[in-house]
């Protein structure tokens, strides 16, 4: 999978923008502050009509604009396929070839990428809302039809949270009925979400662990990963029924709690993972070369699995090479992409940041939101 021609109007700073990419390793360079990372911005923009910034519609939009626009011209498996994504104050709007797709399933499917960002190397022991942010991206990423089960649950805890706050705004009880109402259904869409979320974990390990190796060497100890829920190991061992079960005691035991606060306490909302290695958990031990190189083999793995399970490897997009990662892990990286033979497009304020021979990427310089090769 690749993207051989990108346009972009009115995206961020970028007026206008026609780029011809090659499937290899593209890298863009400049000054900060020039429009690099709104590049890679668009591109995953185009492939999870999310920014990985977190930023709202409206900051995507070039200031004085009424809209921005992203097109991008997918190869993959010998076949053309034009996505494209148009933003406004009021939403988004995405086609395949100048069509709506049957639903985002079938979006989704035609387009897969990752990014590695330098706020990557806090998934260790950052807060614990990032870690779920990775987990429900890379499941997505994996299958699209997760989306459907997380928008579910997430639409099921927001009316719960409303019966909550208005009662407590009344400075009264909720009424009993509909609450059980809401924590029945939570419980069971929550299950759900609890039992692809460790699904993927499981399928992930093992990928995340031979990535963690080849980066670190066998000497550091063998990485773990552990689902930390609002459900106990035994209940998510017995499978989904118990996992829904597990949840509606939960909630059924939180509701005084619940109640006094205005809002839901416990779910798959506030769950969290944890890296150990060693035995030991990396966000309490680990330095700093330890966190950045289990954020590599994270991102890492994420390609490696997709790859095996799909058939297709993602576009990779490494944003800021040298902000976060010394030249040994940045080398470490690069090769294991070229490996992969992934579409990998970097940003960088100077070429010397890649320690790679020029002929192994294309470069373009990026200055006022305008790119020239």
């Amino acid at each position: 999978m690749h993207i051989g021609h990108l346009r972009l109007r009115d995206f961020r700073n970028i007026e206008a923008q026609t780029l011809e990419l090659p499937p290899g390793m593209s890298v863009f360079h400049g000054d900060n502050g020039q429009g690099k990372t709104n590049l890679l911005e668009s591109v995953y923009l185009l492939a999870t009509l999310k920014s990985f910034r977190g930023a709202k519609n409206k900051d995507l939009i070039r200031h004085g604009t009424a809209k921005g626009f992203v097109e991008g011209t997918l190869h993959q498996a010998g076949l053309a396929r034009v996505h494209t994504v148009q933003v406004d104050k009021s939403g988004k709007r995405f086609r395949i070839d100048g069509k709506n797709p049957r639903g985002l399933p079938e979006y989704f499917a035609g387009i897969k990428a990752i990014a590695f960002v330098p706020s990557d190397v806090r998934l260790a022991d950052g807060p614990p809302d990032g870690r779920r942010e990775f987990l429900d991206r890379a499941a997505f990423t994996l299958d699209p039809s997760y989306l459907g089960i997380a928008k579910e649950y997430a639409g099921a805890l927001k009316q719960k949270n409303a019966l909550l706050r208005e009662a407590k705004l009344r400075r009264d009880r909720p009424d009993p009925a509909l609450l059980a109402v809401w924590n029945d259904r939570l419980a069971e869409a929550g299950s759900r979400v609890v039992q692809r979320r460790v699904d993927f974990l499981r399928d992930f390990a093992p990928v995340f662990r031979e990535l963690h190796g080849g980066i670190t060497g066998a000497a550091k100890g063998r990485p773990e990963i552990r689902y930390r829920g609002a459900v106990p190991p035994t209940a998510v061992d017995g499978g989904r029924e118990a996992v829904r079960d597990a949840l509606r005691e939960r909630f059924e035991g939180a509701v005084e709690s619940e109640m006094r606060r205005g809002y839901s306490l416990v779910g798959p909302q506030r769950d969290d993972w944890e890296l150990r290695v060693g035995g030991e958990p990396l966000r309490s031990l680990g330095s700093q070369g330890q966190l950045r190189s289990a954020a590599l083999a994270l991102r890492l793995a994420q390609m490696v699995l997709t790859r095996r399970k799909c058939g297709v490897c993602p576009l990779f997009l490494l944003d800021d090479v040298g902000s976060e990662l010394d030249p040994h892990r940045n080398r470490r990286l690069l090769e294991q992409l070229g490996a992969l033979d992934a579409q990998v497009l970097v940003t960088t304020t100077t070429l010397a940041n890649l320690h790679l021979p020029p002929d192994t990427y294309s470069a373009f310089r990026v200055e006022n939101g305008a790119v020239r090769a």
